[in-house]
């Protein structure tokens, strides 16, 4: 990084990032800094092992070229290569940058971590687990995550919220009004004029809103 940050991180910010769980996930409504905690902690990871090799991946090359990798470059200080959509650490480590449809051609590749922005954008669980299938990499600590907005009861409801799973699993959740401190008040204020279900879901982190669905 070019010069260091000073960032005083929220309660949830924090539980996220340090997270000890395996498999944290952080669904959050609107400007809870959910990529910029996902990024920080892909940088943990990475600078606690040398030589550590993790994976950012989005379902859309436009989304991740547009607005992922831009705003790791933004936070971080670090160039992403645009032909090999990677970047080396100091310590050796390497993070790599690929949409959904790349991901078959990771069949023999070892990851010490990995973390799914927008999670919600992939209909099912298939991407995950073919990425937990990778986690076998010599580190001080594999783990997976994701960050999303809610949508309704699909398969990050499954797995994290209703905790269908084993204890590896951990959920931190926020509303945008519960980092209102950090954001414009012009900004906050105008929420009160967006449509009920979009506030519902991407501001209130309401899990019973659905795109395009309400649940009873």
């Amino acid at each position: 990084m070019s010069e260091q940050l000073q960032i005083k991180l929220t309660s949830f910010q924090d539980q996220f990032i340090f997270n000890e769980h395996r498999f944290p996930a952080f669904v959050g409504g609107w400007a809870t800094v959910k990529s910029m905690s996902a990024i920080f902690r892909a940088l943990l990871f990475s600078q606690e092992t040398d030589n550590n090799l993790g994976l950012i991946c989005r379902k859309e090359f436009t989304d991740l070229r547009d607005s992922t990798i831009k705003d790791f470059e933004r936070y971080t200080g670090l160039k992403v290569n645009e032909q090999s959509k990677e970047v080396k650490l100091k310590n050796g480590s390497i993070i790599m940058f690929r949409h959904a449809e790349e991901l078959d051609t990771l069949k023999n590749i070892n990851l010490g971590w990995f973390w799914i922005e927008q999670a919600e954008e992939l209909n099912t669980e298939e991407q995950w687990f073919y990425l937990l299938g990778r986690l076998r990499r010599e580190s001080k600590r594999r783990s997976g995550w994701i960050t999303a907005n809610v949508n309704g009861h699909n398969w990050i409801y499954k797995h994290w919220k209703d905790r269908q799973h084993t204890e590896d699993y951990e959920l931190t959740e926020a509303t945008t009004y519960d980092n209102k401190h950090n954001l414009p008040e012009d900004f906050v204020k105008s929420l009160d004029s967006i449509p009920e279900i979009i506030k519902k879901r991407f501001v209130l982190n309401d899990w019973s809103v659905a795109e395009g669905l309400v649940w009873p």
